[in-house]
């Protein structure tokens, strides 16, 4: 019997030290997500805590997390048995900033957005006008394909799609939402948020300050990183070494959610490919252009403003947050909120040539590089955009279409050929959401001239 009890008592021990080497080490990033995800579906979406528990937070590890909102302080703390908790803050236009430890930086930024009129047609004003008809579209057909992205149907139970936005010729001719969502609820873009500091870089370069082949990126790249050019880290080629993983402790989750500057780990990486050879996709490699970018605006508070004064506003975005890590620096890779239809502008921008209604937002040839193919790219990927050349990634789809992409299925679709964008934001991604089936019933309703 005491044999039994001292093998029971050892087992346990045993149990309890996997956990505590395996797991708690983790504990600090998975608080971490918590309760930035809590703090900014809260405070910039405005939706209830229930539903952010039971849909965002409501898989693995985090559905252990128990979060505290304090609507006084506009912070949320979260914790997984009131283990290494983490809390992160609302600052107005800077969405959401997870804070390690003192809040070193106190970052904050509040925006004077555009006024939309409400009698000029979107997308330029808010005045959706619907009864607009375009006979080669046919709208039950449309409907029906819409239809089909919604958890509606015995047969596809887990689609879990949140917002669909389909825009024709510049004017926005469909939607629809899931239950708990609409027209105004702001949604996380993940990694789309890359192709808004893609064009940020864009911007710049527009203006002289940026060239896709400018080196010597870094002061502190003095070695052989010195050779790494702007177009390598626009295609993902930088050839510097980065753990792109969630599931564990990484280069990517502590970028995320244990370091107070987002740019530190990726910048301190070796060089592992000569650079412009190897496609590795990175979030890293995108902070890194959000320090670039910093760089060179070089006022702090210009840089905060700086994607509401050169995008945001001028295309009327005017939901979109942007969010910051604890020292100031947009989480370029991952946070940007916003409404489906909004983020159906920045597609329409790059369906347009970089032109809104007579602002030159960025250069023609500037989304002409981001559709071209990295060299190693294999046709996915081009400038913070992935890309459809020779059907590589949808078959069913015309390989002209590029698109911004985010975890858990976030897009926003550009089709030249078809004059069509196409955003759809949700919680499922492939292969249980079939992306190329999805649009390739969407397009299957918009009849092409022979």
């Amino acid at each position: 019997m005491k044999k039994l009890l001292l093998l029971i008592v050892l087992l346990l021990l045993a149990v309890f030290v996997y956990g505590y080497f395996v797991f708690y080490p983790q504990f600090p990033t998975a608080n971490g997500y918590a309760a930035k995800k809590m703090c900014s579906c809260t405070f910039i979406a405005d939706r209830t805590q229930e539903s952010i528990q039971s849909e965002d937070l409501g898989f693995g590890p985090l559905s252990l997390t128990k979060t505290k909102i304090n609507l006084l302080s506009k912070s949320v703390t979260s914790s997984i048995f009131g283990l290494k908790p983490r809390t992160a803050v609302y600052r107005n236009d800077v969405g959401c900033i997870l804070i390690d430890g003192v809040d070193d930086y106190a970052t904050d930024l509040s925006v004077q957005r555009p006024a939309i009129s409400p009698i000029t047609k979107w997308p330029q004003g808010s005045n959706l006008q619907y009864d607009t008809i375009y006979p080669e579209v046919n709208m039950p057909k449309l409907t029906a394909a819409i239809d089909g992205a919604f958890d509606e149907s015995i047969e596809n139970p887990k689609l879990k799609t949140r917002g669909v936005v389909v825009i024709y010729k510049d004017q926005l001719i469909a939607e629809k939402y899931a239950d708990g969502f609409d027209a105004d609820t702001e949604i996380l873009g993940w990694s789309m948020t890359k192709s808004i500091t893609g064009t940020l870089i864009g911007v710049l370069a527009k203006n002289g300050k940026l060239n896709l082949r400018d080196q010597r990126l870094f002061e502190s790249w003095t070695d052989e990183r010195s050779k790494i050019s702007l177009k390598d880290m626009m295609q993902m080629q930088s050839g510097l070494a980065f753990e792109e993983v969630y599931d564990e402790l990484s280069d990517a989750t502590k970028m995320l959610y244990t370091s107070e500057d987002a740019s530190i780990i990726p910048r301190i990486q070796f060089l592992e490919h000569e650079p412009g050879t190897h496609w590795s996709y990175s979030s890293g490699t995108t902070n890194l252009l959000s320090k670039l970018i910093l760089d060179k605006v070089g006022n702090k508070e210009e840089y905060l403003r700086f994607p509401y004064d050169t995008l945001f506003n001028r295309i009327g975005m005017n939901s979109a947050v942007m969010e910051t890590d604890e020292s100031g620096l947009y989480t370029g890779s991952s946070y940007c909120y916003a409404t489906p239809r909004d983020w159906g502008k920045l597609g329409l921008l790059y369906l347009n040539d970089g032109n809104w209604y007579g602002d030159q937002i960025i250069d023609k040839s500037w989304v002409d590089f981001v559709r071209t193919p990295a060299s190693d790219g294999k046709g996915i990927y081009g400038g913070q955009f992935w890309l459809n050349a020779e059907h590589s990634a949808y078959p069913d789809v015309p390989d002209d279409m590029y698109s911004c992409n985010g975890f858990q299925g976030q897009y926003v679709f550009i089709f030249p050929s078809h004059d069509l964008v196409v955003v759809r934001m949700g919680l499922a991604e492939h292969p249980v959401f079939d992306i190329n089936e999805f649009l390739k019933s969407i397009l299957g309703s918009i009849s092409q001239p022979s």
